[in-house]
């Protein structure tokens, strides 16, 4: 499971902090110095907009690409408002959108090998803030560059990927109590997302137990698999596991849960309501396990999140996120819905 690096940009200073960051991050990448020079390029322009125009602030957070070998940083920016009003325009080459080194967005898609941006403006409408109590606003940002000799040549732009995932600690913990994890047996994959009761070191040895275990799939049934992470759980604190395998062959998936991670089909051509199993794995497991299948629909969406992520979220409230990549969504999630008080992830798979 990567894990992702963050800084807040909320004034000057914390550009050039930004800036550096990313720089020694990619140095030890092994990016060259032409390389390093054009994502300093990437990140002036991100972080001189975040200090001119965001509310507050913005904050950028950079790894490793999801599920690929090659060497390469992604970087994703978010920030909550006040929004774009013309995207397209803003990330026009040439068009510069705060003063800084005169490319805006348009320097920052040229420089970048995959770019992807979103944004919704604030709001007046007293329906959508209550049902949200939050804020939907903003704008996110994301980007990837490929070292020289891992680019992605003729694959500049939108690069539709089709899982999306982001986990973070409890803040002030050092560790992580949660974990996903995603891996295949031929044409079936398999997401999962674990949350080790509580947070903290107990917590993060009950989420690795439980990713270990599943990693030794084989194309089991998920009954299978639950009860055999049930078994390897025994010596710890516990976890709840939502598991979600996808045959994009047939076209058909299933689920099944236990505890209260959510899983959330959308986009789907009929409606899908997975539904956990009580219990807490390693600790009490009831005889009957509850596993869900059905058709998959080529577009759907499905949202396993731990209960660090708030459930209130309506789709509804992001027009057109579902056109963005799966990553874009993640991370608009994230953004709006995290909890501080909890370890935090979410996956998305298409």
């Amino acid at each position: 499971m990567r894990e992702i690096h963050s800084v807040e940009i909320k004034e000057e200073a914390h550009v050039g902090a930004a800036r550096r960051a990313v720089h020694s991050f990619a140095h030890r990448l092994g990016f060259d110095e032409t390389e390093l020079s054009e994502l300093d390029i990437v990140m002036q322009e991100i972080g001189t907009n975040a200090v001119r125009y965001a509310t507050g602030g913005g904050t950028i957070h950079f790894t490793t690409p999801l599920g690929d070998e090659r060497r390469g940083i992604e970087l994703f920016y978010a920030d909550r408002g006040p929004g774009i009003y013309n995207v397209e325009r803003a990330t026009s080459d040439g068009n510069s959108t705060g003063g800084g080194l005169g490319g805006g967005f348009g320097a920052v898609r040229r420089l970048l090998d995959e770019f992807d941006v979103y944004s919704t403006v604030r709001t007046t409408s007293r329906l959508t803030f209550a049902r949200a109590r939050r804020t939907t606003h903003g704008t996110v940002l994301l980007g990837r560059k490929w070292a020289a000799d891992a680019s992605a040549a003729g694959r500049k732009g939108v690069v539709q990927r089709r899982v999306g995932a982001w986990s973070r600690p409890c803040p002030g913990e050092r560790v992580n109590g949660d974990a996903y994890l995603m891996c295949s047996h031929g044409r079936r994959q398999l997401f999962a997302v674990v949350d080790g009761l509580g947070h903290g070191s107990g917590a993060n040895e009950a989420a690795r137990a439980a990713v270990t275990c599943l990693e030794g799939w084989h194309g089991e049934p998920l009954k299978e698999l639950i009860l055999a992470t049930h078994d390897a759980l025994r010596s710890t604190r516990g976890a709840v596991m939502g598991v979600c395998v996808i045959n994009f062959e047939e076209m058909r998936f299933e689920y099944a849960g236990v505890g209260n991670v959510l899983a959330r089909v959308i986009n789907s051509s009929e409606p899908v309501h997975p539904i956990s199993t009580n219990g807490t794995l390693g600790l009490r497991l009831p005889e009957k396990i509850h596993v869900l299948t059905g058709k998959w629909t080529e577009g759907a969406s499905i949202v396993l999140a731990s209960d660090g992520l708030s459930q209130s979220w309506d789709i509804a409230d992001y027009p057109g996120l579902l056109r963005r990549e799966a990553q874009v969504l993640a991370g608009v999630l994230m953004r709006d819905y995290a909890r501080d008080s909890d370890d935090a992830t979410v996956l998305v798979a298409r």
